[in-house]
């Protein structure tokens, strides 16, 4: 039951540093717009192609589907500058814009919308949509909803490309973090394996982390710079400075002239894990944290009982 206490007191430290990371990351994605970014680019692969042609590529749909009202509007929403694309975007407002310029300026119904795809340029978008009306047996409801999927199943694929992006960020921020706070894994083990009072503060903080009803009550994404910023500070103040002093993080106490090279590459060993253990996420370390909770607390009725 020991070693599962310890193990517990490391998987907070984990989840705190996680946290911690994971706010610096949506700290990077908001100044650096990646989310917008992101979308843009599956913007581009789903409106930019090759004319009838087959050479020459374009675009202009995809500068027409940016310059729409409600995509600038939603741009500046988001981002705050209508320069930046928007970090978010759901199927029903691109199928309204989609249908806005394809209909175009003139005086159409919405009816006509199947008709118009024929007078589109870009020929592989052309043929995409005209796949789309046959799947739905020429219907404009049924259209509707193909590109609505159609999108979704794009985006979905898109959160992907955007979540490998963030892991190889959280990787190198994690290992950052680790280096600047002496965050070594194997370190935090060994100290509070032979430390009863450290590990009782920090097992004491975990189980009131894991009180929390789920991973989104205390994991925040998608926020902007400015939100990102608050949450950081609050995370420094109230989780790591509770743990840092108690575990030794940092390099106050650090006596440079007693370390050895074995010493140096164990503790570069430890801040790699670290990083690693980071790059998992903290959703992954809280659902962890609730279920050693869980395992102590029925272990601990089952011994009353016995």
């Amino acid at each position: 039951m020991k070693i599962l206490t310890v193990i517990l007191g490391v998987v907070f430290v984990l989840l705190v540093l996680s946290l911690l990371a994971t706010t610096i990351m949506e700290l990077i994605a908001a100044f650096m717009h990646l989310r917008g970014k992101n979308l843009k680019k599956a913007l581009g692969n789903m409106l930019v192609g090759l004319k009838d042609d087959g050479t020459t590529e374009d675009e202009s749909f995809l500068e027409k589907f940016k310059n729409n009202a409600l995509f600038r509007q939603l741009s500046h929403k988001y981002s705050n500058k209508t320069t930046n694309p928007p970090s978010y975007l759901s199927a029903k407002s691109f199928q309204s814009i989609l249908f806005d310029i394809i209909l175009g300026d003139e005086k159409i119904s919405e009816q006509d919308v199947i008709k118009e795809i024929n007078n589109i340029e870009n020929a592989d978008l052309r043929n995409v949509l005209n796949q789309l009306v046959r799947d739905a047996d020429g219907k404009l409801e049924g259209f509707k909803e193909n590109v609505e999927t159609w999108y979704d199943s794009v985006m979905d694929r898109a959160t992907g490309w955007y979540k490998r992006q963030a892991k190889k960020i959280l990787i190198y921020v994690g290992l950052v973090m680790a280096i600047i706070l002496n965050a070594d894994t194997l370190a935090i083990y060994e100290r509070l394996e032979s430390d009863p009072e450290t590990l009782a503060q920090v097992v004491a903080m975990a189980e009131e982390m894991a009180a929390k009803p789920d991973s989104a009550s205390i994991v925040k994404q998608n926020m902007s710079f400015e939100e990102a910023s608050t949450e950081l500070n609050a995370l420094l103040e109230n989780n790591l400075n509770t743990i840092k002093s108690p575990l030794g993080l940092g390099w106050k106490n650090v006596d440079f002239e007693k370390i050895t090279v074995y010493d140096w590459l164990t503790k570069a060993l430890g801040w790699i894990i670290t990083a690693l253990a980071i790059s998992l996420g903290a959703p992954f370390w809280f659902d962890i944290l609730k279920k050693i909770v869980s395992i102590r607390s029925s272990g601990g009725t089952t011994t009353e009982k016995k």
